[in-house]
């Protein structure tokens, strides 16, 4: 996982001035994160987690033809330490979720979900934005501390886990924080929102609870042309038809296809949306922070936000840190399927029957050159000729259209662009079985209930899943994990 790859950062000083030097301090141990990450009490659940039953050996290993070349290999292995890179103060922020990409995307290993809630949406927020949970405001506690006559924690020890949480209800708000409050209509006590409920149909706010999604395969995703998923939509009967996502990035319109409301078509702008919002890192495409709250502020001597922007700059090689995830996003192998017994193969022949193929569409194929719509870096660099022969002409198992669906009462609530309050991008279901937390806020922790919730357009599939025999059901859900 070594690289030599030391990113630039508009670094801001504590006399205010920008500092664009060489950041190789910034570079953290994983382990350290994913201690702080598992011992903090924003993101945890207090209802049991499953247990998993199926191997999840295999995950999170680059493009077989990416392990073959040296060129891209390294490409993938500096994405992959920067994506476990944690943020400092000042470029942290100054709101955020966490401090880097593998807090909320490491299970079963880096790249994967999680087991906990990552993001927080309000309807009545006009921005589209997640509530973010922490701020730099809130970070820093108790001041210089010494120890045997030497100076320790010059500038104050960081809070466990991030801070105080805008979601916990005994949280003493920070300026930021208070901030983010009144600008998103959050409150603590906001129900999960329901879009078929009479509450709804009333104006009434509510929130919507996210899990952050898996991102193994999600270059084969991107090398799908968008013909592929609008003929999808086109062929598919009435009752289930799936509804294309539109929008402009990098100078042409695309297909949408990553994110919970299929908020991003290209992997550079989903990961621009992940770093604005999940670390508070301004990117030579997004350069302006949502918040100038902590803008010229002090805490126990560190600058916490001076408005230097963007943050992250692409280096000599055409690259900025956004484009060394996206790297190591374009390049992760799909999940690893496992072999069907007799049981599963029933349940492969049950989960077309009762219409579960139709949006959890099995299998895919790339475009012939992907690299006519892949955008490039930041610094304008195309992916390599080697990578685009890797992504062309691929056969994959996705188990999914990417299109928007009405979901009735499992729908979030949230309107984002097109994408109405009960519609949801269909989940892929590739890698479901390494997954303890199930659905878009995790409601459901087993296969069975989760098939149950489904509503809307996924009604009479669920349905029918509940008028199978238990062995049938069973024998579905032994076929689900071996996805």
């Amino acid at each position: 996982m070594a690289s030599n790859f030391t990113g630039h950062f508009t670094r801001k000083r504590r006399d205010g001035k920008a500092d664009r030097s060489n950041r190789p301090g910034l570079i953290r141990c994983v382990f350290l994160l994913a201690l702080t990450a598992s011992t903090g009490r924003a993101f945890a659940q207090s209802e049991p987690i499953a247990v998993l039953s199926a191997d999840i050996s295999g995950f999170g290993q680059p493009l077989p033809a990416v392990a073959a070349n040296p060129g891209d290999r390294a490409v993938f292995q500096a994405g992959q330490r920067l994506f476990a890179t944690p943020l400092s103060i000042p470029v942290l922020g100054p709101l955020f979720n966490n401090r880097t990409c593998v807090a909320c995307h490491f299970q079963p290993t880096m790249g994967g979900s999680g087991e906990f809630i990552s993001e927080i949406h309000t309807r009545a927020d006009t921005t589209g934005l997640p509530v973010h949970t922490f701020a730099v405001d809130n970070m820093l506690r108790a001041g210089p501390q010494s120890q045997a006559g030497a100076t320790i924690f010059s500038h104050g020890l960081a809070a466990v886990p991030l801070g105080c949480e805008i979601s916990d209800p005994d949280c003493t708000l920070s300026p930021c924080q208070e901030a983010e409050a009144r600008l998103k209509n959050f409150s603590p006590d906001l129900p999960i929102c329901d879009p078929t409920s009479a509450s709804f149909a009333a104006g009434r706010n509510c929130s919507a609870q996210r899990q952050s999604t898996n991102l193994f395969g999600l270059g084969l995703v991107e090398a799908t042309d968008d013909k592929t998923l609008t003929d999808l939509a086109a062929n598919q009967p009435s009752a289930i038809r799936g509804t294309p996502r539109l929008l402009d990035e990098f100078g042409r319109r695309r297909v949408a296809r990553f994110g919970w409301k299929d908020d991003g078509a290209t992997l550079r702008a989903f990961a621009d949306l992940a770093t604005a919002n999940e670390l508070g890192l301004t990117t030579p495409d997004l350069p302006q922070e949502n918040t100038t709250c902590a803008d010229g502020l002090t805490q126990f001597g560190v600058v916490l936000d001076t408005g230097e922007e963007p943050e992250d700059r692409p280096d000599a090689s055409g690259r900025a840190m956004v484009d060394r995830i996206v790297d190591f996003m374009r390049e992760l192998a799909p999940p690893p399927q496992l072999k069907l017994n007799d049981t599963a193969r029933r349940g492969e022949q049950l989960f077309g029957q009762i219409g579960c193929a139709g949006c959890h569409v099995p299998t895919l194929e790339t475009a012939a050159n992907p690299s006519q719509f892949i955008p490039p870096t930041t610094g304008g660099v195309p992916i390599s000729t080697t990578l685009n022969h890797a992504l062309a002409h691929q056969t994959f198992h996705p188990f999914s259209d990417f299109l928007l669906h009405n979901m009735g009462s499992l729908g979030d609530g949230i309107s984002s662009g097109t994408a109405g309050p009960d519609m949801m991008r269909t989940a892929p279901l590739w890698g479901v079985r390494s997954k303890v937390r199930l659905l878009h806020d995790g409601r459901a922790d087993n296969l069975r209930e989760a098939i149950t919730l489904h509503d809307g357009q996924g009604r009479d599939s669920a349905q029918q899943f509940n008028a199978l025999s238990p062995a049938d059901q069973a024998a579905l859900i032994s076929y689900l994990n071996t996805l």
